[in-house]
Parts: C-alpha cells; sequence; structure tokens
C-alpha cells in the first residue's frame, strides 16, 4: 500500500455564517486545527490545506489555491492534488483522505474509512450520512491518487477546467464504496446552530 496524504478544503466563503473564514472558526479549538489533528493518525504522507494566503496554516502543512480562487470543492480538490502529485511527490498508488474544513468529525470518519479493504478495481470509500436524508459526502472520502487523477484531468479535457464543476458530476463516475456514518460524525458547520452544536459536543468530549 502506498502513502496516505490528506487534503482539506479551505477556501470556503461561510456566508451563512456571516462570510467568516471556516478554518478559524473556534470550536473550542481552531477548526482547522481541529480537523488536522483528527486526520494525523491516518497520514503517513503529505498534508495539502487549499486555502486562501490568508488563512494561516501550521508548519510543515502545504498549502494550494485553484486560480483564480473561488471554483468550488472540485476545483480545490484539483489544487490540492496537484500540490501533492507535484510538490508533495505523491503517486499513483497512494491514497489521499479528502475532507473539507467545516468536518469538525473528520478524525472519527477517517477511522471508519481507513477500516475498509478495498478492491482492487474500487478507487476509493466515500462516506454517507446526512439529515434528513442520508447522501453520499464526496468531501468526507480517501480516494486512490491514479484514479481521481485521471477523473480530475478527464473532465479537465471535456469540460474545459474545473472551475463550477459539481463534485457529484465527476467523483461520482468512480467506483467507490459507500460507508454509512451518523449524522453525530458528519455534520458539516454550515450555520450558527451547526457551530454552537460542534462547540457543545467538542467541550463534552474534551476534543481537539
Amino acid at each position: 500500500m502506498g502513502l496516505v496524504h490528506a487534503l482539506v478544503l479551505a477556501g470556503g466563503t461561510g456566508e451563512r455564517l456571516g462570510g467568516a473564514s471556516k478554518a478559524d472558526l473556534d470550536v473550542g479549538f481552531r477548526l482547522l486545527d481541529v480537523v488536522l489533528a483528527g486526520l494525523a493518525p491516518h497520514v503517513s504522507g503529505a498534508v495539502v490545506v487549499v486555502a486562501p494566503p490568508e488563512v494561516p496554516v501550521p508548519d510543515g502543512v502545504g498549502r494550494a489555491m485553484e486560480e483564480p480562487a473561488g471554483g468550488g470543492p472540485l476545483a480545490g480538490i484539483g489544487a490540492g492534488l496537484d500540490f501533492l502529485m507535484g510538490r508533495a511527490g505523491a503517486v499513483g498508488d497512494d491514497w489521499v483522505v479528502v475532507c473539507s474544513v467545516d468536518s469538525p468529525g473528520a478524525g472519527a470518519l477517517a477511522d471508519r474509512l481507513s477500516s475498509v479493504v478495498l478492491e482492487p478495481h474500487e478507487a476509493g470509500v466515500v462516506i454517507v450520512g446526512g439529515d434528513p436524508e442520508p447522501y453520499t459526502q464526496y468531501l468526507q472520502a480517501v480516494y486512490r491518487v491514479g484514479p481521481l487523477a485521471r477523473a480530475l484531468d478527464g473532465a479537465r479535457a471535456v469540460l474545459g477546467g474545473l472551475h463550477g464543476v459539481g463534485a457529484r458530476r465527476v467523483l461520482g463516475g468512480l467506483v467507490l464504496r459507500r460507508v454509512g456514518a451518523p449524522w453525530s460524525e458528519c455534520r458539516d458547520v454550515d450555520t450558527r446552530e451547526d457551530l454552537q452544536w460542534w462547540r457543545a459536543r467538542l467541550s463534552s468530549s474534551g476534543s481537539g
């Protein structure tokens, strides 16, 4: 098995949170730090955060950003994967954990994802969860680098780029194993209610 890298998407505008930088939200700890700490036990390779320059990134963590900024999650994944394959030396047999910075449950989700043994034809494993109806969480997943890179390159060739292209449109074409997770793990931080819920949960669990 190759190395396991991590790609954290942190370029969102947080419109429903008053335009706040999600990476810098306080959930008892800085949200980006919570996500990175949760992923750390599962990473044997490089870590890249896709975020604008004004978002502080810890030492030893790479930074990437789609050009121009604001291209959406799929464009962010493309920029992050380009960094991993170019500057960090990731190869096709490696793996990459992809998650958004507004996923404080990243550690628990990574535990679920890493416990799955995939068949050779499968390109990754993705979380299925949500409320009120579970759905495929393409930004809470582990992908094989090779198939992911080919899917992104194919989309670039056919669509002329990744900006504004929905993640499901491209990543939904991969052969993926789906693993269920409770809402308490995969709940995003999209609203003030979500933010308060996670503050209370992390405070009670002592997570950091």
